[in-house]
């Protein structure tokens, strides 16, 4: 696994070579989720998709660690609310409304 720099190489980065920065935290990010289960990967992929549209329309750094730690804030309701209600979480179902055909 690639070894991530000290803070101090990052900052230079996020200064200086964003785009180096941008590359170094995909990098990452997949090879994370190619350490994951099998399972996983399909989940953890759609969410690093979604987060990379959501980030593409940051305008700053603040912006970006804004979204960044809301997202991850909603992740850990999410898994608060499992682990402490299961029965309540598992229940949640979607309700389903059939379209009918009204064209004639």
């Amino acid at each position: 696994m690639t070894e991530l720099p000290d803070f101090d190489r990052l900052l230079w980065l996020a200064k200086n070579a964003p785009d180096k920065l941008d590359a170094l935290q995909k990098k990452l990010s997949q090879e994370v989720i190619n350490d994951a289960s099998q399972t996983n990967q399909a989940n953890l992929n759609c969410l690093l998709h979604d987060l990379e549209k959501r980030l593409a329309l940051c305008d700053s750094p603040n912006q970006r660690c804004q979204l960044v730690s809301s997202l991850m804030f909603q992740k850990l309701a999410i898994l608060n609310q499992v682990y402490n209600q299961p029965e309540q979480f598992f229940s949640n179902k979607a309700k389903v409304v059939p379209l009918g055909n009204k064209l004639g």
